[in-house]
């Protein structure tokens, strides 16, 4: 999840003005029309949709990139799928940028125009607060809704697999093969990773590990069991250091301390947040802060990339795994 630039979830859009709306959209315009094939869904808001099956989607970056793997091409997107440099943000996947059109790249960011002139038949969001969809912002929930039926997938307090079960079980709904070879070869690849992270795992249980997302003006520190890569890594044995005040009106992510007070929760091994919007915290990142500076696990460069928007497939999933499987065996 991407940080405001005063905290976590500041400014997130909310849908609960689009409740009363049904769940198939007041559409001004009809769709261009699909296969003919029909499906039924019912997201994590309750509602339920059916009728013709979607073939036009339009999805922010997360949910467009687990689809992606799965089969289910978008023929838009929302949310991070770029740096500045143009290169491709992790976020995206392995989503084809060059075949998808953007809506927008930062927060609060969402050409209706352009979303409009897809004929989209429906929206995909994540949600990380009940009822929020993920980057769809709160001045345009009215029309957007109206535009196209829309589903929200909760990714609050579950973990990895759970967060890609539920989206084989979306793509299943929108008509995707989710059993060919090269998705149970992905999976099986998964598999593999994920014993030998357990195994690493439990090699590194009496490591105090420290999760930080940076921002120029103060640190993160986060809430382990929120996030779904940290809570799968949890439940495999690492012991992640809690947050004494997460704040739970932001849905408990997080807890805002001052970089002044970085060394308040001591780790022996510091995971810190490595998106685009977050600051560098890597061995070559803020030399010129004392306090993070002389942190020991800093000092012993026991220091982990972390991206907590790991987007919900087996394919993406698998290296990150991997990579942290080396780093504790060689901290261990």
């Amino acid at each position: 999840m991407h940080l405001s630039r005063r905290g976590f979830l500041a400014g997130t859009a909310a849908l609960g003005a689009t409740g009363l709306l049904t769940a198939c959209g007041y559409q001004d315009e009809a769709p261009t029309q699909g296969t003919g094939a029909t499906w039924s869904f019912t997201d994590d808001r309750g509602r339920k949709l059916e009728g013709e099956r979607p073939t036009r989607i339009v999805a922010q970056v997360t949910a467009a990139a687990a689809l992606w793997d799965l089969g289910v091409k978008s023929v838009g997107i929302f949310g991070p799928s770029k740096f500045a440099d143009g290169k491709p943000d992790p976020q995206a996947g392995g989503v084809d940028l060059n075949t998808v059109t953007s809506l927008g790249n930062v927060w609060n960011e969402f050409n209706f125009d352009k979303f409009v002139s897809l004929n989209p038949q429906l929206l995909i969001s994540v949600m990380y607060l009940k009822e929020q969809m993920w980057y769809v912002p709160d001045t345009q929930t009215e029309k957007i809704d109206k535009a196209a039926p829309s589903v929200g997938i909760r990714l609050q307090d579950i973990s990895m697999p759970e967060g890609i079960a539920k989206f084989i079980a979306l793509a299943k709904a929108l008509g995707a093969d989710t059993e060919t070879p090269a998705i149970k070869a992905a999976r099986e690849e998964y598999e593999k990773a994920d014993a030998a992270f357990g195994e690493a795992a439990k090699k590194a249980a009496g490591l105090k590990i420290l999760l930080v997302s940076a921002q120029k003006d103060a640190v993160y520190v986060s809430n382990a069991p929120k996030f779904a890569t940290s809570k799968h890594y949890q439940s495999k044995g690492l012991n992640f250091v809690t947050p004494e005040a997460p704040d739970e009106s932001q849905g408990g992510y997080y807890q805002q301390i001052s970089w002044e007070n970085i060394g308040k929760y001591p780790a022996d091994v510091i995971m810190y947040d490595n998106r685009g919007g977050s600051l560098s915290l890597g061995p070559d990142g803020l030399g010129g802060v004392p306090t993070w500076a002389q942190l020991p696990a800093v000092k012993a460069g026991k220091l982990i990339p972390w991206n907590n928007e790991t987007p919900f497939s087996y394919q993406r999933f698998t290296p990150q795994l991997t990579e942290l499987t080396a780093a504790l065996n060689k901290f261990a």
